[in-house]
């Protein structure tokens, strides 16, 4: 007997709002009592992208052209119906989140302000999510993305949801107006995210935030028209991001995380934030006009003096740089080229992480005064030429040799591999320093599969490797199983010279463990290739096999 279904709707909405969206949907065919409660379930969510693809190959095809329209008008009309029934109902709207990237600004705007209207009205909600695109070649008809007369303007009914929690506006969309023409006042927002939308000038920004007191997460990148930002007098604010401005100053001493970023613009930018002494999270994404110095780090650490977490990522840095920090837990470099070397000094330090490319590898990362059980990750993204040479060498050259390695190699289609064998025959003692490698191979050419898996064991022993199938090719994923599952050794092909012992006579045993587990404990190759899905996209499988070595 379903006792659950005789719950009352609160509860039950309460269930359907723990779950994944996708399955909370899929409820409402279980029975008439949860068809009931998924219709009145006051967390809507239309994402346009599900129904409705844009691609600009699709421009000129009057057929596409036809059916996008379809596809758009349909999705419209769903819209419109739950908003409308919501509201004849005079059912709650708790959340209202709205995604459309084929937004059209002369035949849509007056939906979307219905649409707001009623959001806005519902006297419960909370979270307001809109994410609107300009896709003109969509409809078959040319207009300015760009032009902000394009853009949807927002319209005054927002400002009827005193109870908004949460707002975050995405995409062509103008808030100048209504900010500019009207009283702005939110007392309960805890979160702001404005990402390319149109503000227009600085006074709009300080007018819209002097209306949201309790703000304690704020977002702002690359809104139009807003080149300098001033952040002061909000007291509960805890995280902040910044994004594509000339000046940015914060004046907030309860700021604990901070990103500022810089990205895709040539300009430089004023940082001003010495105010935030209880920094406790600091990210900073390629601003030219910052050079990452040892002084630079000095400054920095007396400055914020709790500082515990520090990314920098496509910074301008020194070649050298010494790390020092009695509170640094977690530190990383993402695309930092420039740097040769880092000696970290930091005693509670518990993960790093650097991601580059191997024509931009440091010759030496070393750790003083750190933990054994630092957690070291490195990423090498997206290669086109290997060099397990130059791979092996940088590892081997992060000092103490007790730091273990999480390694990620992503190998594109149509990557070559240095070979050395000469270097390999004097390989005397592989690292076993590498506790997790992961690996994305694209490439779907045996000899280059063959040749990658041997160099990658002749070089190393790994202790689990892990492939996320959605990103590895079916060749490289059958050669590799092969190699590794295989018992006979006469079937284990060696394309070393005869000088050279190959890497299996050392491998023990080989566990199979994956997610979901349904593909664990097989005993040989054949039997694992063939339960593998044929569909190598779908979402969620992955295969670790946990090596045992000699």
């Amino acid at each position: 007997m379903d006792k659950i279904s005789d719950l009352p709707k609160i509860i039950l909405h309460d269930i359907l709002s723990r779950l994944p969206y996708k399955d909370a949907a899929r409820t409402s065919v279980l029975s008439k009592a949860w068809h009931e409660t998924w219709s009145s379930f006051p967390i809507l969510v239309f994402d346009g992208s599900r129904c409705v693809r844009v691609h600009l190959k699709d421009r000129k095809d009057p057929l596409k052209i036809q059916d996008n329209r379809r596809k758009a008008n349909s999705f419209l009309k769903s819209v419109d119906r739950t908003l409308v029934r919501f509201h004849h109902q005079g059912f709650a709207i708790k959340e209202f989140n709205l995604s459309m990237m084929f937004f059209h600004p002369r035949f849509m705007p007056h939906l979307v302000d219905r649409w707001m209207k009623i959001a806005g009205e519902s006297s419960s909600i909370q979270v307001l999510k809109l994410e609107l695109e300009l896709a003109g070649c969509f409809f078959g008809c040319e207009f300015d993305s760009h032009a902000v007369d394009n853009y949807y303007y927002l319209p005054p009914d927002v400002l009827k949801a005193k109870s908004l929690t949460e707002l975050v506006l995405l995409g062509r969309i103008r808030a100048d107006k209504l900010i500019v023409n009207h009283r702005i006042r939110f007392p309960m927002l805890r979160i702001l995210s404005l990402v390319n939308v149109y503000l227009g000038h600085e006074q709009a920004l300080e007018d819209l935030i002097s209306g949201c007191p309790m703000i304690e997460d704020l977002i702002l990148e690359h809104c139009v028209g807003l080149e300098n930002v001033k952040v002061h007098d909000l007291p509960t604010l805890k995280s902040a991001k910044f994004s594509g401005f000339r000046e940015i100053l914060v004046d907030v001493p309860s700021l604990e995380y901070l990103q500022l970023g810089n990205y895709q613009l040539e300009f430089p930018c004023d940082i001003s934030i010495d105010k935030c002494r209880n920094l406790k999270g600091f990210f900073l994404g390629a601003v030219s006009s910052v050079f990452v110095s040892n002084q630079w780090l000095l400054e920095l650490f007396d400055k914020f003096p709790f500082l515990e977490r520090l990314e920098l990522s496509g910074c301008v840095t020194s070649e050298s740089l010494m790390i020092s920090s009695s509170r640094l837990k977690v530190l990383s470099f993402e695309a930092c080229v420039e740097l040769k070397e880092a000696k970290i000094d930091a005693p509670n330090l518990e993960s790093c992480r650097y991601s580059g490319q191997f024509s931009h590898m440091p010759a030496a990362i070393s750790f003083e005064n750190c933990s054994n059980q630092v957690d070291f990750d490195v990423v090498f993204a997206l290669e086109f030429r290997m060099d397990l040479k130059r791979l092996r060498a940088f590892i081997q050259n992060i000092a103490p040799r007790n730091v273990m390695v999480s390694l990620y190699l992503g190998i594109m289609k149509g990557s070559s591999i240095v070979f050395h064998e000469d270097v390999l025959q004097n390989v005397q003692v592989p690292l076993r320093r590498i506790k997790q490698l992961r690996l994305s191979v694209d490439e779907e050419t045996e000899e280059f599969c063959v040749l990658l898996i041997n160099d990658l064991f002749w070089s190393f022993r790994p202790a689990i490797i892990s492939l996320n199938l959605k990103l590895c090719s079916r060749i490289f994923l059958k050669l590799l199983l092969e190699k590794l599952r295989c018992n006979n050794e006469e079937e284990r092909r060696c394309s070393s010279s005869h000088q050279m012992k190959c890497w299996w006579h050392d491998l023990k045993d080989v566990k199979v463990r994956s997610s979901p587990k349904k593909y664990e404990n097989l005993s040989d190759c054949e039997e694992l290739l063939d339960s593998l899905p044929i569909n190598f996209f779908s979402p969620n499988l992955q295969l670790n096999f946990e090596l045992e070595w000699d």
